[in-house]
């Protein structure tokens, strides 16, 4: 059963790491996640529920730079608050997200 897709869009490099506020948010079914690397580098993606279980691991390898746009597809999940994390490099940051009916 899939629960998530990620596509990624390589576009404009940016300087510095980010992880962008889920759009739209709160959601219903899909929203987008944006992600910028200022350089080549290994990147974990993951989304986790708010019991800290594991939902998807979106990416889990090295990317080149840019930003990037992952599609998370949640149409199977129950609602309520997930969150994605990412870690590359020395950069780890986590948003909420808020999946509606």
């Amino acid at each position: 059963m899939i629960l998530t897709a990620a596509t990624e869009i390589k576009k404009n490099i940016k300087p510095g790491f980010c992880l962008e506020q889920n759009d739209p948010n709160p959601f219903k079914k899909r929203t987008i996640i944006k992600i910028n690397l200022p350089h080549r580098t290994r990147m974990t993606v993951i989304i986790t529920n708010t019991y800290g279980k594991v939902i998807d691991k979106m990416i889990e390898n090295t990317k080149d730079a840019g930003t990037y746009e992952l599609e998370f597809i949640a149409e199977e999940l129950p609602f309520g608050t997930y969150f994605c994390h990412v870690v590359a490099d020395s950069f780890c940051e986590s948003k909420e997200m808020e999946l509606t009916k």
